[in-house]
């Protein structure tokens, strides 16, 4: 095998590799994104910060540190205890593997995160318009005509 012949193997066999983690990646942030859209009850704070910690996998000064970054924003007990819902959590596991698994640092994870907001605003807004359409497709537009009656356009 030439040279050449390896270094081409190696670029196909790099581009692979990047190509299974930016897969993954995707999956990840689509983990997020979905779970993100589920229903009133999975945003309602019930996680002390010791539990979250354990559930997401890492330690609650590291929480802490994500919440002062403003990856997070935890609700609060009356008597001002930080309390996880399970969105947070999943936000939460979502910023780690990016942060520890695909090695982006806190401006990368921000940069996604924005960018998971925006697809989730276009989503909705695409969700929207379809239904928009769908009451306009499924009810015929209808005009008087010249004889009285009613014709389709």
């Amino acid at each position: 095998m030439t040279q050449t012949e390896r270094q081409v193997e190696e670029t196909v066999q790099s581009a692979l590799e990047a190509s299974a983690e930016m897969r993954e990646a995707c999956e990840a942030l689509c983990r997020l994104l979905s779970s993100s859209m589920r229903g009133s009850g999975h945003s309602e704070p019930r996680y002390v910060i010791s539990v979250a910690s354990r559930m997401v996998g890492i330690e609650a000064h590291r929480l802490r540190h994500y919440e002062r970054l403003g990856f997070v924003r935890p609700g609060r007990s009356d008597g001002n205890t930080r309390l996880y819902s399970q969105q947070d959590i999943d936000h939460l596991s979502c910023v780690k593997t990016l942060m520890n698994d695909f090695g982006l640092n806190s401006a990368g994870v921000q940069f996604a995160l924005a960018l998971m907001q925006r697809m989730e605003g276009l989503h909705q807004e695409m969700e929207s318009m379809s239904r928009r359409i769908g009451r306009l497709e499924g009810r015929p537009c209808q005009s008087g005509s010249p004889n009285g009656s009613e014709e389709e356009l």
